[in-house]
């Protein structure tokens, strides 16, 4: 499994910043829904691993680029993380 070294580890959301975070996740799917677009598997274990603490948007974000740059697709990056 590949992953970004040197990460901080992610931290626990404090409930509030919880509740926040959930409602953003489903205010952003219901915006794309109504566009006709449905979360994939992959976005969904994100928005889970996130919310549970397991990493963070930084983290995802800097995983996900380099995993795209190195591997020119996305297929197959959730597979590859131990936080999923």
């Amino acid at each position: 499994m590949k992953e970004v070294l040197g990460q901080q580890p992610a931290r626990t959301l404090a409930p509030e910043e919880m509740a926040r975070m959930k409602e953003a996740i489903e205010q952003t799917d219901a915006i794309f829904a109504l566009e006709g677009f449905e979360p994939t598997a992959q976005t969904r274990a994100i928005d889970a691993a996130v919310l549970a603490g397991r990493v963070t948007r930084a983290q995802v974000a800097d995983e996900l680029r380099n995993y795209a740059m190195e591997h020119k697709t996305v297929r197959g990056f959730i597979e590859t993380r131990s936080w999923a």
